[in-house]
């Protein structure tokens, strides 16, 4: 018998045992790790528990730490809109409008008419964006839009349009972000897809959920006197048994907040 060949043969097959081992160990590792699933693993997990999401992406978004102020607005700043009668409310921040002549808009659609008077006859109507229809207080609400996103659930750069019953619009209120002050430049921040994973291993998703819809904005939790800081988050609309939720994340840090715990502590 050849001993030399025979060693060799040996050596070869513990190397390739090892390496087996170790791809192996490798693997486990991966999976068992709580602070990266993966997107294959996290698939996984979501298609188990029945949540359902839209398309994401895996790559990294642009955004900014900033401050921002409510506006002072001046008389002479609104004098021009038409159809309507306006009065400015808590030390001039807030513009309450009552109008001449309702609106008619399609419900959660714009409607050619009422984007010709958002354009023309609200003070600085184009910076805001669609947020939701509020079907229980019969209101569309707009967030303003900021550095190219909105901000969200915050008073302050917002514009909601009350309705009547015929779906037109009688009346809105209204309040402006100024100027900004950059605390922290543009940088490359967590992709959707990392933030969804944020979510679900902080344990907020519950099983037969459906993400409805995924926004990358703005959101304050800390007030400066040199004005709010808005930091750049997710945020996540979560429908589980004919209940809305949200959650955001933010895009900087992974921190989940989730809003409706947030609220019950205020």
């Amino acid at each position: 018998m050849d001993w030399r060949k025979t060693e060799i043969i040996f050596i070869v097959a513990f190397l390739l045992l090892d390496i087996f081992l170790g791809v192996m160990f490798l693997n486990k590792q991966a999976t068992n790790d709580p602070d990266k699933l993966g997107n294959d693993t996290l698939q996984d997990h979501l298609k188990t528990d029945n949540i359902s999401y839209p398309e994401l992406s895996s790559k990294e978004v642009y955004g900014e730490v900033f401050t921002a102020d409510k506006v002072t607005i001046n008389e002479k700043d609104v004098s021009d809109l038409k159809n309507q009668t306006i009065t400015l409310a808590n030390n001039s921040t807030e513009i309450i409008s009552t109008l001449q002549n309702p609106v008619k808009t399609d419900g959660k659609k714009e409607s050619e008419e009422f984007k010709k008077f958002l354009k023309e006859d609200v003070y600085k109507g184009s910076s805001y964006q669609f947020w939701k229809y509020d079907e229980e207080k019969q209101e569309l609400i707009y967030n303003q839009v900021i550095k190219s996103d909105m901000v969200l659930f915050d008073t302050a750069g917002q514009l909601v349009f009350k309705l009547n019953n015929d779906n037109e619009v009688v009346a809105y209120r209204q309040t402006v972000l100024g100027k900004q002050d950059d605390l922290q430049e543009k940088k490359n921040l967590l992709s959707s897809m990392d933030a969804l994973e944020a979510v679900y291993q902080h344990g907020d998703l519950k099983t037969d959920s459906e993400i409805t819809q995924v926004v990358f904005g703005y959101y304050t939790t800390v007030q400066l006197s040199s004005g709010d800081v808005y930091f750049p988050v997710w945020c996540f609309e979560v429908e589980h048994k004919g209940v809305t939720s949200y959650f955001l994340v933010n895009a900087k840090d992974e921190q989940v907040i989730n809003l409706d715990e947030t609220r019950q502590q205020q």
